[in-house]
């Protein structure tokens, strides 16, 4: 039985390594094939970088597996930092408070909504939530954002990103609240259908005439099993916010990973393309991996702590008294 389980744990990540193998080998050359005019065009690039792509991909390999991000080529680039990770990073921590603060607004927001619209279902306040976040979720990000911008002079509010200890956070304001929109309506949609479905379950029923009050039902019932059924959201909302903090950083003006690709793909700076990609890739691939060993651990908890088992073992207990 042992030898089975860690033949199949060996089987498992063979697979994972070939899957990882093949999908930077993929990616590899088709970023090379798309940045290669920009790559010729840039001489900094072109005449220190094999021509063919297969060096080029043992080249990338090789800096792969010893940890080495790569070369920054450009000399207007290398002369303020020459390091490719702690140019990213430097870059990444705005992208990362940003999506940070969105992620949050949109998982308590959203789910107190989708909570309160399944206890008041059919009831005005559901109906107009519903159609308010409907509404907001359907009209593209990209027009509310240039919409934004337009009307930021005649609303007062800052239209770029002020790198100042006192106006930054002012000047994310409105690009979060902008940015939220679609994440509100995941959280929203996922936690009025799960909350929904707990209500008329025999479980909440039964918790419910065991003597629990509305509080504790919500506490000890709802918001954990809700927990549970939102974890295999973290890959759609991480994809999701990947790609909007891009296209806001763009339009307001706000370091973060916008600013870093974008000059790399004008530069047709190769090292620090993978780089990118690499990063998010293992990063993204780490997240999943935790995500599902939580949500293993967390299952066992929570039949383990379910009421039916607690009614269970009193009951055994009076038996045997």
């Amino acid at each position: 039985m042992l030898n089975n389980r860690k033949l199949n744990i060996l089987k498992n990540v063979a697979f994972y390594i070939f899957i990882f193998f093949i999908t930077i080998t993929i990616v590899f050359f088709a970023i090379n094939l798309l940045i290669e005019p920009r790559i010729k065009k840039n001489l900094a690039i072109y005449q220190q970088i094999p021509s063919n792509l297969l060096i080029r991909f043992k080249i990338f390999l090789k800096n792969l597996f010893t940890f080495n991000p790569g070369k920054i080529y450009s000399y207007e680039l290398a002369s303020v930092e020459s390091n490719i990770l702690i140019l990213y990073l430097k870059q990444l921590k705005w992208s990362i408070l940003v999506s940070f603060i969105i992620f949050s607004i949109s998982f308590i927001l959203g789910n107190i909504l989708g909570i309160t619209s399944a206890y008041k279902l059919n009831k005005t306040f559901d109906i107009i939530i519903t159609i308010a976040v409907s509404l907001f979720a359907a009209i593209p990000l990209l027009i509310i954002a240039i919409l934004a911008l337009i009307n930021s002079s005649f609303f007062g509010y800052p239209s770029q990103f002020i790198y100042d200890r006192k106006f930054s956070f002012i000047s994310l304001l409105i690009p979060i609240i902008i940015s939220s929109f679609p994440t509100i309506a995941i959280f929203f949609s996922k936690s009025r259908k799960k909350t929904l479905e707990i209500l008329k379950s025999e479980y909440y029923l039964f918790a419910k005439t065991y003597g629990l009050n509305k509080r504790q039902l919500l506490n000890k019932v709802i918001l954990k099993n809700l927990l549970i059924s939102q974890l295999n959201l973290f890959f759609v909302i991480y994809v999701l916010l990947f790609t909007i903090t891009i296209l806001i950083e763009s339009i307001f003006s706000i370091p973060g990973q916008s600013l870093f690709i974008s000059f790399a793909f004008k530069k047709g700076e190769i090292d620090i393309i993978m780089f990118y990609f690499m990063f998010n890739f293992i990063l993204l691939s780490i997240l999943i991996f935790l995500n599902n060993i939580l949500i293993k651990k967390m299952n066992p908890i929570l039949a383990s702590n379910s009421y039916l088992n607690i009614k269970f073992k009193k009951m055994q207990g009076g038996k045997h008294e």
